[in-house]
C-alpha cells in the first residue's frame, strides 16, 4: 500500500512544483492580473492537466530510465501490487454473467 501512496503523492508534488515554476516565470508577469481573474476555474484545471501530463510522461519513460531516477520522480521503482478480492479458487474465464434470467 505504501508503494501506491508514494506513486501518487510524489508525482503530484513534482507536478505542483512545475505549476509553481510556470507561475513564477517573469514572462507571465504581465498576464498575472488576467490569469488571477480566471483563477478560480482555470488554475485548478491547468494544475490538474499539468500534473496528469507529468505523471503520464514518467509512466511512459519509466521502463527506459534507471531505477534511481524513477524513484526520484515517481516515489518508487516498483509498480504497486494489489491483493485480490476474488474468492479462493475463483478463476476468471472471461465470460460475463448472463442477466437474461433476471427479467
Amino acid at each position: 500500500m505504501l508503494t501506491s501512496i508514494l506513486r501518487t503523492v510524489i508525482p503530484t508534488l513534482w507536478g505542483g512544483f512545475i505549476v509553481w515554476l510556470i507561475g513564477a516565470m517573469p514572462v507571465l508577469a504581465p498576464l498575472k492580473a488576467d490569469l488571477l481573474a480566471y483563477g478560480d476555474l482555470l488554475v485548478p484545471f491547468l494544475a490538474s492537466l499539468i500534473i496528469g501530463a507529468w505523471y503520464a510522461l514518467w509512466r511512459w519513460a519509466e521502463p527506459r530510465m534507471p531505477a534511481w531516477l524513477v524513484r526520484i520522480f515517481l516515489g518508487s521503482a516498483q509498480a504497486p501490487v494489489y491483493a485480490s478480492t476474488a474468492p479462493a479458487g475463483w478463476v476468471d474465464d472471461g465470460v460475463l454473467p448472463d442477466d437474461s434470467d433476471r427479467h
